[in-house]
């Protein structure tokens, strides 16, 4: 039975985990990318690492 309990928890958790980062409402997903080559970046801070382009464009989602 104890494993059953186990099992029951973790999923319980897990929703909660999903449904907060999937149903929140005043958080933007933030995608910048490469203009030149559309490689996907860390930062608006550095230089594309693909191409070496400095121009970043930035998508808001949400």
């Amino acid at each position: 039975m104890r494993g059953l309990e186990n099992g029951s928890t973790t999923r319980s958790t897990m929703r909660k985990a999903l449904e907060t980062v999937l149903l929140r409402c005043d958080d933007r997903t933030v995608i910048e990318e490469c203009r030149r080559c559309g490689t996907t970046l860390e930062s608006t801070l550095a230089d594309c690492p693909s191409c070496g382009c400095s121009d970043v464009v930035e998508y808001r989602i949400g």
